[in-house]
């Protein structure tokens, strides 16, 4: 399958006012799974450091965050009224949606459909992931399905400088259906999924086009909403924000 997303108006964001040393301990490989989190903020030019927290942790993050960092919470945006009603229209009577729409990180690696063409990113390169559950009512003689839908998206600047993004792919996954029922519940699915990519990719499109002006050093993703002070946890395959560096 070939197969990003949906925000609102990325023009919705927070400004870093001090350098901040962040640190990100993953409970799983490859900077994925629930994550514990801590934010110091310091003087520029003065020391900051964070001790061990003793967490268990399959893999960690240090970064240190600078003061002109922008930063759009992607979960916020991708759950205002614009977005879910684009995604709900979108679907039309091929599904309906079962929950909020979720925007994490995923691998590349571990993105569906990585292995149709592995050398298309680096293998952690992260790319936002855009999902939603789903149901799908049958007639009687099939079990009903529930399932979820993903489109991935890359942010990135071209070589001026610009905020750029992409729809780079879609997947569906879903159990149901039997025991006569998951051809057409494919194909529906099909139609309207990939359909939806242009929907999606005109509303990235629109909200970026809001920093047509503008020029930046760096796109980079933070785990949920990018906190700059204290310490939490989240979940990053369901919530990131996305971390602009301007000129």
């Amino acid at each position: 399958m070939t197969q990003s997303v949906a925000t609102r108006s990325l023009l919705d964001c927070r400004r870093n006012t001090m350098p901040v040393l962040s640190q990100y301990w993953f409970r799983r490989t490859d900077f994925r799974g629930d994550t514990e989190f801590l934010s110091i903020r310091h003087g520029a030019g003065v020391w900051a450091w964070i001790n061990d927290a003793g967490i268990t942790q399959r893999s960690t993050l240090v970064w240190e965050r600078e003061d002109r960092e922008l930063l759009i919470d992607l979960h916020a945006q991708a759950n205002t009224a614009a977005v879910t009603g684009a995604i709900d229209q979108m679907l039309g009577g091929a599904a309906s949606r079962r929950s909020e729409v979720r925007a994490g990180w995923i691998p590349w690696l571990h993105v569906p459909y990585h292995d149709d063409e592995p050398g298309r990113h680096g293998e952690l390169d992260l790319l936002v992931r855009i999902a939603f559950d789903f149901h799908i009512g049958t007639p009687w003689f099939c079990t009903d399905a529930d399932g979820d839908i993903s489109y991935y998206v890359l942010f990135f600047t071209d070589r001026g400088g610009r905020l750029r993004s992409a729809v780079d792919g879609w997947s569906y996954d879903y159990d149901g259906g039997g025991p006569f029922c998951t051809g057409g519940i494919n194909d529906a699915l099909d139609d309207a999924v990939s359909g939806g990519v242009t929907t999606l990719q005109g509303l990235l499109d629109a909200a970026l086009a809001q920093f047509a002006e503008r020029r930046f050093d760096l796109v980079y993703l933070l785990p949920g909403a990018a906190d700059t002070d204290g310490q939490g946890s989240v979940d990053v395959g369901s919530h990131v924000s996305l971390a602009l560096l301007p000129r």
